[in-house]
């Protein structure tokens, strides 16, 4: 479980902006969460990836500390700005390993990712199921057994099979996978998953025989907004129904349904 921001504009932002500095900022959020379904705060770690003008691939930065209690991130986060940005604060799923490489955004080429949730059985059969799928080569890059990293890598392992298939595409695929595997198993998963590239932010707000989790989005001058919760009680976030995934670009936001099983 997480709490989670992104942010597509025609201007960059500062690391910050997601961070630290609205009233309920993700640091605020890490320890008073207001909408959390699973556990109490996110403390077990903090990232952020993001672009700088001209480049394909994301930066990133993770660590296993709070936003408040690592060394460099708060004096670093005003000074680093881009867009796309995407940034996540951890509560650690029980059994998921702790540590900096199972702390989202995970990247992989030109994407980044984080998931708020959790897959039902993933070490009990349903994770070497989902694992099967991939090839070696997309299996060389699991750095740890944790159900996050592995449904994100099974996004770009669809990417990769179909080099012309867009990103919500890949996500509603995977997400029908998932859900098929989990309900075939009697089991249940979280599937909030949103990917970022530098052309924009997909997120899925969607779950597989149990609650979803909160998810909402947000549309001004300066471009696109998606957060578990509004960063500011004063903007007009809206909540994205369940079941239904929100595509940002720095001009719009779209949503559109999700079907797979599961669907309580």
């Amino acid at each position: 479980m997480c709490r989670l921001a992104g942010y597509v504009g025609r201007r960059p932002i500062s690391l910050s902006t997601l961070l630290y500095d609205p009233p309920h900022s993700l640091q605020h959020a890490a320890y008073a969460p207001n909408e959390l379904l699973w556990g109490h705060v996110n403390v077990d770690g903090t990232g952020v990836a993001w672009w700088v003008e001209g480049q394909s691939k994301p930066l990133r930065y993770v660590t296993d500390k709070s936003p408040w209690s690592d060394p460099n991130l708060p004096d670093l986060a005003p000074r680093l700005a881009g867009t796309p940005v995407l940034a996540a604060v951890r509560s650690a799923t029980p059994g998921i390993p702790h540590g900096p490489q199972n702390v989202a955004p995970f990247v992989s080429g030109g994407l980044a990712a984080v998931h708020n949730g959790w897959i039902g059985g993933f070490r009990d059969g349903v994770g070497r199921t989902l694992l099967a799928t991939m090839s070696d080569a997309r299996f060389g890059e699991i750095t740890s057994m944790n159900d996050s990293l592995v449904l994100f890598h099974l996004v770009a392992q669809q990417l990769d099979d179909e080099p012309g298939m867009e990103v919500r595409d890949a996500i509603a695929e995977v997400i029908r996978q998932v859900a098929k595997t989990v309900t075939a198993a009697h089991g249940a998963a979280a599937l909030n998953l949103v990917v970022a590239s530098e052309s924009g932010i997909v997120a899925s707000r969607t779950s597989a025989g149990t609650k979803v989790n909160s998810l909402y989005t947000l549309r001004t001058d300066a471009g696109s907004w998606v957060a578990s919760e509004p960063l500011d009680a004063s903007d007009p976030w809206e909540r994205v129904p369940e079941h239904r995934m929100a595509i940002l670009t720095e001009e719009t936001i779209e949503i559109v349904p999700l079907d797979h099983e599961g669907v309580l």
